[in-house]
C-alpha cells in the first residue's frame, strides 16, 4: 500500500517542527518573571521522567528489604508461645488481605495444634464474605445495620472490638433505580435532538415484617471447629425489655433476656451439650448494639479474624477505650496484630508522613486502652502495577514499608517486614505464577494457598526460626 503524497508532506513538516522545538527548548534559557515566564522544556526527557514514576528506586528498595524485624517488644507473648500449656489469644486486624479467615485460619490451626483449643473466636453478626469463609458457616437476614470504620456519617456510634457495630432493624438498605421522567414526544419539536435521560440509582430503605436473625454452623475445615462448646454474645445499649431468641441444632427457640447495664455486656449462650448450629433472633424494633459472638473454650489458643475491607488502620479511636477494656476483661488478648498499608499505597507517593501520624495515634490509643498487650505491626506486602507488558513493584511500596518500620520503632511495637520475607522487589509475580498460584491476577491479594504460606512464615518468625 503506497502512502499518498498529500499525507507524506504534512507528516514530514510536523516531524521537523517537533525536532526544531526540542532543539530550541534546549538552547533557550529558562526565564522566571511574572509577565512572560519561560520554563525549560524537553519532551523526550519528560517521557523519561514519566517512565521513572513507575520504576522503583533501587537503592531505597535495598534499604527497605534490609529493614530488620523486631521481636523484642513481643517478649511477653513469645514467652507464652513457647509454653505449650499456656493459653493464647490474638486479635488480628487487617483489611481485605485477611478476609475469609485468610492467614488467621492457618495461624489458628497451627497454634491450636501446639496449645489445644477449639473454636474460631470472635465472629461478627454480618459479613460481606460470609460465603467465602470456610472455617465457620455463617448466614444472616438482610435487616441489619452494619457500621464500621468505613461507614460515613455514623461517627457518633462507638464500634466494638471487631471494628463493627450491628443494630437490628425492621428494614434493609439497598440501591433503588429511579427511572427518569419521560418527555411527551408531542411537546418536543425535534425529538432527535433530545438525549434520553439515564436511570439514576440511590440508596433506599426496604421495610420487612420479620425479625433480624443470624445463624452459625460448625465446620470441620482446619482452623475451624466441628462443634460449638462455649458460645458468648457481646452487646451493649440494651433495655429492660431486650431479649434474644436462641435455637440449638434447629430445636424450638428459647427466650434469653439481656442485661440493661452500661458498658460491654456478655451473655453466655453455651449449650448443655456441644452443638453444631446456633440461630439467634432479635427484636427488629429494639436498637441494641451487637458486636459479635465468640466460639471458644476456656483453654487453648485463639486467633480472632478482624478484617475491614478498604480500611487504612488509622483512627482506631472510634473504638472507645471503655469498649476495648471491656472486651479485654473477657477475651484476655496476649497480642494484637495490625496488618495494613496497601489501601493507602499510591505509586506516585514517596512521603507517607501523614500515614505515620495517623497510625501512631491508632497505636497509642490501643496501648493506652490495653496496657501491657504487645502490638505487632506487619508491613505492607509486595504489590505490583503494570508497566508495559510486565508487572513490577509499585515504586511507593519501599517508602511505605520504611515508614511502617519507623512507626513500629517510635511506638515500641514489634515489626515484621513482610515485603522482605516475600522476596522484596518484584516478588509478587512469583507468587502469581507459582503452581498452585499463591496470589491472584490483581497482583495484590493472596490466594488461600498463598495466605497459608504467609501464616507459616509469620509463625516461624514469631518462634524465632
Amino acid at each position: 500500500m503506497v502512502m499518498p503524497k498529500n499525507f507524506i508532506r504534512p507528516l514530514i513538516i510536523v516531524v521537523l517542527a517537533v525536532i526544531l522545538v526540542e532543539i530550541l527548548a534546549r538552547v533557550i534559557p529558562a526565564v522566571d518573571n511574572r509577565f512572560f515566564p519561560l520554563k525549560k522544556l524537553s519532551w523526550f526527557e519528560s517521557l523519561k521522567r514519566e517512565k521513572a514514576v513507575v520504576s522503583a528506586d533501587t537503592s531505597f528498595v535495598q534499604k527497605a528489604v534490609a529493614i530488620s524485624n523486631d521481636l523484642l517488644p513481643l517478649k511477653p507473648f513469645i514467652t507464652k508461645l513457647n509454653n505449650p500449656s499456656a493459653n493464647l489469644r490474638i486479635a488480628y486486624y487487617g483489611d481485605s488481605i485477611i478476609e475469609g479467615d485468610l492467614i488467621t485460619g492457618k495461624l489458628r490451626m497451627e497454634l491450636q495444634s501446639m496449645h489445644q483449643g477449639s473454636g474460631v473466636g470472635m465472629v461478627g453478626i454480618t459479613s460481606i464474605v460470609a460465603g467465602f469463609r470456610q472455617t465457620i458457616k455463617h448466614s444472616f437476614s438482610r435487616n441489619w445495620e452494619s457500621i464500621s470504620f468505613m461507614t460515613p456519617h455514623k461517627y457518633d456510634i462507638p464500634l466494638g472490638i471487631t471494628g463493627y457495630t450491628f443494630i437490628p432493624r425492621n428494614y434493609y438498605v439497598a440501591e433503588k433505580v429511579i427511572e427518569p421522567l419521560q418527555l411527551d414526544s408531542l411537546a418536543v419539536l425535534d425529538s432527535a435532538q433530545v438525549a434520553s435521560p439515564e436511570p439514576q440509582k440511590e440508596n433506599a430503605r426496604f421495610y420487612v415484617d420479620y425479625d433480624p436473625w443470624v445463624e452459625y454452623s460448625a465446620s470441620q475445615v482446619a482452623g475451624g471447629a466441628s462443634t460449638f462448646n462455649r458460645i458468648r454474645l457481646f452487646y451493649s445499649h440494651s433495655s429492660d425489655s431486650s431479649y434474644v431468641k436462641v435455637s440449638y441444632n434447629g430445636a424450638p427457640f428459647i427466650l434469653r433476656h439481656l442485661q440493661n447495664q452500661p458498658g460491654v455486656q456478655v451473655l453466655d449462650l453455651s449449650p448443655v451439650t456441644a452443638c453444631k448450629k446456633i440461630r439467634l433472633e432479635f427484636n427488629a424494633y429494639d436498637p441494641i448494639h451487637l458486636y459479635g459472638v465468640s466460639f471458644d473454650e476456656p483453654q487453648g489458643a485463639y486467633v480472632d479474624n478482624y478484617p475491614i475491607r478498604g480500611y487504612s488502620g488509622m483512627y482506631f479511636q472510634r473504638i472507645s477505650s471503655d469498649i476495648l477494656s471491656g472486651f479485654q476483661k473477657h477475651l484476655h488478648y496476649d497480642l494484637i496484630i495490625l496488618q495494613y498499608g496497601v489501601n493507602v499505597s499510591n505509586y506516585q507517593i514517596r512521603d507517607y508522613s501523614y500515614y505515620a501520624k495517623g497510625m501512631k495515634k491508632s497505636i497509642e490509643h490501643l496501648q493506652k486502652a490495653l496496657p501491657g498487650v504487645p502490638i505487632l505491626l506487619i508491613s505492607a506486602h509486595d504489590r505490583c502495577i503494570k508497566q508495559g507488558t510486565e508487572y513490577v513493584t509499585s515504586p511507593d511500596i519501599p517508602y511505605l514499608v520504611s515508614t511502617q518500620a519507623k512507626i513500629a520503632k517510635e511506638t515500641g511495637c514489634g515489626f515484621w517486614n513482610l515485603f522482605s520475607a516475600m522476596g522484596g522487589l518484584n516478588s509478587m509475580p512469583k507468587y502469581v505464577n507459582h503452581q498452585p498460584p499463591l496470589a491472584g491476577k490483581d497482583y495484590t491479594h493472596f490466594t488461600r494457598a498463598g495466605a497459608d504460606h504467609i501464616a507459616e512464615m509469620l509463625l516461624a518468625y514469631l518462634k524465632g526460626n
